[in-house]
């Protein structure tokens, strides 16, 4: 699929990362696991593309804070944390709040954060 990647313009790689968060995200609260983790894996593979391709690539992913779905919005704030953790940060922040695993994932991305102790894919 890595190959595959590199011929996919920004914007299409931006959708298929949206896509593979909200399957993620559908997956977590349903506790589907299988599913969950080749969402969580797409998702890590189309991030590492747009790292790779630049800044510029990369902060493309940032119009995705604005999803109505939390999935989304908890994988960007994650990634952004790397990048542009003035955004990231409060989008985490805000989804800690809630309740369900998000959330839950929220706070433990937070904490590790906080931490110096996050790794990204």
């Amino acid at each position: 699929m890595n190959q595959r990647l590199r011929s996919v313009n920004d914007d299409a790689l931006v959708s298929l990362y949206a896509e593979a968060a909200r399957a993620h995200g559908i997956g977590t609260e349903a506790g589907t696991v299988r599913k969950t983790n080749q969402a969580a894996n797409k998702v890590a593979r189309v991030y590492r593309e747009l790292r790779n391709r630049g800044p510029t690539s990369l902060s493309l992913l940032l119009r995705l804070l604005e999803s109505n779905d939390p999935g989304v919005r908890g994988w960007v704030g994650a990634h952004a944390l790397e990048f542009a953790p003035d955004l990231g940060e409060p989008a985490l922040a805000v989804l800690s709040e809630g309740t369900g695993w998000i959330a839950f994932s929220a706070r433990m991305t937070l904490k590790v954060w906080r931490e110096g102790n996050l790794r990204f894919p």
